[in-house]
């Protein structure tokens, strides 16, 4: 059976959604939601027609707009470790919208919010630990420097990052 006019406007919109999906945006971005919001309108709509597609495509686009609804919603929550554990439990298109595409979109973006949502963890773990370094390295500077104070001769501190994490404190020996 030939595609109505409905179906092929939400096919046309599913197809652009994803690709908007598949692009970093500014968080201020509000086309996708506006869009999404279209496609599940344009679904509902479908449903209620008396010449709707099969119900195996049907549900095919049920998924993907469920799964740009589950994206956006995610996105909007405050730790990557959310955003992380709410983009596991999004489940991708199984077939292609379009033609021209080997792979479901919708499993891209699902691939690409899975690593975009990695790397910020990732960041934010480093970031923690890498401040925590420094902040005691900071300490052992302030201690090295109330040392040289206190008169206990040529005390020096560097760092040396080529082996691991040494840090050599010179005449400190003395101290021990």
């Amino acid at each position: 059976m030939a595609a109505t006019r409905l179906e092929l406007n939400l096919i046309r919109l599913l197809s652009r959604c994803e690709a908007l999906a598949a692009e970093r945006r500014d968080p201020e971005e509000w086309r996708l939601e506006k869009y999404v919001a279209a496609l599940e309108d344009m679904l509902r709509e479908l449903k209620k027609q008396s010449s709707k597609p099969a119900p195996e495509l049907l549900n095919e686009y049920s998924r993907k707009v469920d799964f740009l609804k589950g994206l956006l919603e995610a996105e909007k929550l405050s730790s990557s470790t959310e955003k992380a554990l709410a983009n596991q439990f999004l489940a991708p298109g199984r077939t292609p919208t379009t033609a021209k595409e080997r792979t479901p979109a919708t499993k891209t973006v699902h691939l690409q919010t899975k690593a975009r949502c990695t790397g910020q963890m990732r960041s934010e773990l480093l970031g923690t630990v890498c401040s925590l370094l420094l902040y005691r390295l900071s300490c052992l500077c302030a201690a090295a420097s109330q040392v040289s104070q206190a008169g206990w001769g040529g005390t020096s501190l560097s760092v040396n990052p080529g082996h691991g994490h040494v840090i050599h404190v010179g005449n400190w020996e003395e101290l021990i």
